[in-house]
């Protein structure tokens, strides 16, 4: 039986400090599904918002067909209160799997809450272009996607989605967009990859201070809303905790996150995922030996969480993802292999996202 699936996903954070803003703007995003489908919906949120989100005017189609209006309740306008959100009415579209989904959104007012994912996303000049030539503004690069929670399909019965929830290897689309190409070739129509990282995420504290509210709310916070929401989805995979590690140097300190608080906060967030009904993966953290503020002692809790996750493999966890293995150094574990190194020594390279890419595709298959 047909059923809804979400094709692309993001999770929430706040966006003031992202790039470019959307006041009075229309927004343009092209999404590739991985499904075949035949209707639409679109879910937008104002989760992190401070005010009144309001969308005057929304269109959605394929980049080879014509834009057609969404209507919410049957208006072609929508206002949704902070930390609300609300779904589209079904729009009839045919796609296939592979092809792109483009969207339409014109904002009336600010627009606070959405995330800076890799995506391509652009931005208009002042006014409501969701219908005829889209007047852009430029591109950005670096510009957050506003408003959007999920795009939705109608699809195949044995379609499904992978929740990937993490912090900004994540966020940055490093492993989760080779991911989901390789998933397109491969096994077309079976399973969406949705990025539900979010930059500077911490599995157990929120920001440090209000200066750095883009790092969103703490994950154990945030799970239900960004992890088990979304339908049709099949596992969700965790890949968090870096930060934590990496806050604090000091076992005494009141930010010291070690690898026992960590395991215990994962173990609750597994169960979170089983309960629902679906599969539970983890991944190992990445080296990161080098980078700022990380020394010995953090790189021994991260060994040992890591060892505690290899160990949940067919038990806390259906599958783990050995990242951990897959861009080490092997003469000097602590480190990530040059090759795959951003050169910051926290984030891989395009070559070392690529890399766990394949990690986790092969452990999918096994």
């Amino acid at each position: 039986m047909p059923h809804w699936v979400s094709v692309w996903g993001q999770a929430h954070t706040p966006i003031e400090g992202m790039g470019p803003s959307y006041r009075d703007r229309t927004m343009l995003l092209t999404v590739r599904t991985a499904l075949a489908g035949i209707r639409l919906r679109l879910r937008l949120a104002n989760w992190e918002g401070r005010g009144p989100l309001t969308v005057r005017a929304a269109a959605a189609g394929t980049l080879s067909g014509e834009l057609r209006p969404l209507t919410f309740g049957g208006s072609r306008s929508v206002t949704l209160a902070p930390g609300g959100d609300e779904r589209s009415d079904e729009l009839p579209l045919t796609v296939e799997p592979g092809e792109l989904i483009c969207l339409r959104l014109a904002f009336s007012g600010p627009v606070s809450s959405g995330n800076g994912i890799r995506a391509d996303v652009h931005r208009s000049k002042k006014g409501d272009y969701t219908a005829g030539p889209f007047d852009g503004a430029g591109y950005d690069p670096c510009a957050a996607v506003p408003a959007v929670a999920a795009v939705e399909l109608l699809a195949p019965d044995e379609a499904g989605a992978l929740v990937c929830f993490g912090d900004s290897i994540t966020q940055m689309g490093l492993w989760t967009d080779p991911l989901a190409a390789a998933l397109i070739r491969e096994t077309p129509g079976k399973l969406a990859v949705l990025n539900k990282g979010i930059g500077g995420n911490r599995l157990l504290s929120g920001p440090a201070s209000m200066a750095f509210r883009m790092y969103g709310r703490a994950g154990v916070e945030r799970f239900r809303r960004d992890a088990l929401s979304d339908p049709g989805t099949r596992a969700v995979a965790l890949f968090i905790g870096t930060n934590d590690i990496g806050a604090c140097s000091d076992p005494a300190g009141a930010d010291f996150a070690g690898a026992d608080r960590l395991a215990a906060a994962l173990e609750d967030l597994a169960g979170q995922v089983r309960a629902a009904g679906m599969a539970v993966y983890a991944a190992t953290l990445v080296p990161r030996m080098g980078s700022e503020g990380y020394g010995p002692v953090q790189e021994a809790e991260r060994v040992r969480l890591n060892e505690w996750l290899l160990a949940g493999a067919g038990a806390i966890f259906d599958k783990v993802f050995d990242f951990d293995a897959a861009l080490r150094d092997p003469d000097r574990p602590e480190h990530m292999r040059v090759s795959c190194d951003s050169g910051d020594h926290l984030h891989p390279s395009l070559s070392g996202g690529g890399r766990m890419a394949a990690c986790a595709l092969a452990e999918l298959k096994r």
